[in-house]
């Protein structure tokens, strides 16, 4: 019932938020849509028909493209024959909306036209969708024989749809890889054909791997060589998981893959008793009741948070709490400084950091929460700090370089990251990075503009980031900040743009704009909690709830402490 009030909540928030016309909804849910009984046609894609004309020809050829199933068949019936065998339809599949159709040339018996349309992503044969923008144009030529037209021309390589067929031909679900310390979960988004959710495929595509762009961030554990030795199968509300060829005997590494296929059916709506054999025998010695949700609860993916996230700031230089609408300093150095120009606080709340002004010069401060902080890094610049899944590691960017920090007995080790990646996809300064709560994704500002890449770590130990793309491509304006409220979604705010805060996520749908009508521009900092947003403007602190059914209609001031000047801090935001 959670995870159904979710999806409620986030569909409701995208019909008032919305301020044109969304193409794939940006939804983290971890439902399939038929938990609402939405009734999904089974003919999902169209058929030729006699008497169509051509320009329904070929708006139909596009809709019929989104079926990849037996070689795109469905899409070759609007081909002739010849031209069905020149199709070349391996790849990508463009995603576009504002299809339009122009006739350049027409004849009794032949016709030439060109579709056109705005690009909004493109999906790979895995299913992973990335957001793209760029006008599409498909030049297509028609011939008509015995009443019927048929395309005769070249297809371009690959295939196309656009995004309202999209959005009846698939479906959003999460598979989940441990990470390489086999002790978390994390979500790989895929898009899937078909009128619902396929048990078998997910637990296929689970076997077969992550998606290229996590493979250096996280670990396949015994889910390495494995293959499924049948289908999934319910009987009542056991589900029956046969693996085959598992490899690894190691227990922990099978309670790991456990884990793995118990949340990614879990959150794909096949919910039970899940019975997982290897090779006939339960895949962990003495489990062969089978498993449950509670048995793997150390792995859920995004784990019940607490009920309120206590809201910090960065007040005349130092961290201070917010507890009945009034700011106190925390306890220890932080609190009691005059120079904070930012800070974090880790999702434990055991851990802290801060920037603070010397001078002109730029100085990260580590330590526990409340306690004392010690400098570990210093430079011209430092970005607002920022806590993964573990206290003891965090992350900032020095001078334009991408740091990380290992805090343990013998005191603080300062790591670089490798950004050649970055600088190939957008060169221009980091002045943002945002570490996602389950560690593995960074959201960056480079040169104003928003990406989104891996945290990995290469052969030889070096951290990395890679699998770089821009998060927000369609975004106008300077991004001037990052908040995650999840491992899957993450708020901005931008300057110069008609709308400066939006909702990006890692599923790969085009960013949304959230209601900015009483916000008063330039904003300084955005900060999250999985129900609140935060965002500094010349006014002070202004907030907004995402979280309730019925999503906040405008933005509020924080209270009379959280005046302009000041910056929201989230524990592990």
């Amino acid at each position: 019932m959670r995870r159904v009030a979710v999806l409620v909540a986030l569909l409701l928030s995208a019909t008032m938020v919305l301020t044109g016309c969304v193409d794939i909804p940006d939804s983290s849910s971890p439902q399939p849509i038929q938990a609402f009984d939405r009734k999904r046609p089974t003919n999902i894609v169209p058929s030729p028909r006699r008497g169509d004309d051509p320009e329904t020809v070929a708006r139909n050829f596009v809709k019929a493209m989104s079926d990849p199933t037996a070689g795109h068949r469905a899409a070759r019936k609007f081909l002739t024959a010849g031209a069905s065998q020149r199709w070349d339809d391996q790849g990508d599949m463009t995603v576009v909306r504002d299809v339009g159709v122009t006739v350049d040339e027409r004849t009794d018996d032949a016709v030439r036209l060109r579709v056109t349309g705005e690009k909004t992503g493109v999906l790979s044969p895995g299913g992973t969708l990335r957001p793209v923008t760029g006008d599409w144009v498909m030049a297509l030529s028609l011939e008509q024989s015995g009443g019927t037209w048929r395309i005769s021309g070249d297809p371009p390589v690959g295939s196309v749809t656009d995004s309202s067929q999209f959005l009846t031909a698939y479906r959003q679900a999460d598979l989940f890889f441990p990470d390489r310390t086999l002790s978390r979960l994390v979500a790989d988004p895929r898009w899937l054909f078909g009128p619902e959710l396929d048990a078998s495929v997910l637990v296929n595509r689970l076997l077969a791997g992550p998606a290229p762009d996590l493979a250096g961030a996280v670990s396949q554990g015994a889910a390495r060589g494995s293959a499924a030795a049948g289908p999934v199968t319910t009987k009542g509300d056991v589900v029956t998981v046969p693996l085959g060829n598992v490899a690894d005997g190691d227990q922990k590494a099978r309670t790991t893959l456990a884990a793995q296929i118990v949340w990614t059916l879990d959150y794909a709506g096949f919910s039970g008793t899940y019975r997982i054999t290897a090779d006939g025998a339960p895949l962990v010695p003495g489990r062969d009741e089978g498993w449950h949700t509670a048995d793997v609860s150390t792995f859920e993916p995004e784990p019940e948070k607490r009920a309120v996230d206590p809201v910090h700031l960065v007040r005349d230089g130092g961290l201070a709490r917010l507890t009945g609408n009034r700011a106190v300093p925390v306890d220890g150095a932080l609190g009691a400084a005059h120079d904070l120009q930012s800070a974090a606080i880790s999702a434990d709340m055991s851990r802290s950091a801060a920037v603070a002004d010397r001078g002109g010069r730029r100085v990260l401060l580590v330590g526990p929460y409340g306690g004392d902080a010690v400098e570990v890094a210093a430079g011209a610049s430092v970005t607002t700090p920022s806590f993964g899944p573990d206290p003891a590691t965090g992350y900032a960017v020095v001078d334009g370089r991408p740091i990380h920090w290992m805090s343990d007995g013998d005191g603080t080790r300062i790591e670089s990251i490798d950004t050649a990646e970055v600088r190939a996809v957008a060169p221009g300064p980091i002045t943002g990075l945002q570490v996602s709560p389950d560690g593995v994704r960074v959201a960056l500002v480079v040169g104003g503009r928003l990406l989104l890449a891996v945290l990995s770590v290469n052969d030889v130990g070096v951290p990395a980031l890679t699998g770089v793309y821009l998060l927000a491509p369609e975004v106008a304006g300077t991004g001037i900040g990052i908040a995650w409220s999840s491992s899957k979604t993450m708020y901005f705010a931008v300057n110069g743009g008609d709308s400066p805060v939006w909702k990006a996520s890692i599923v790969g749908t085009q960013p949304v704009a959230m209601v900015s009508g009483n916000l008063k521009p330039p904003l300084v900092d955005v900060a999250a909690s999985s129900t609140t947003v935060y965002v500094s403007d010349n006014r002070g602190i202004q907030q907004i709830g995402t979280g309730q059914i019925r999503p906040d209609q405008y933005w509020t001031a924080l209270g009379p402490d959280a005046r302009p000047g000041t910056r929201p801090v989230i524990p592990g935001g």
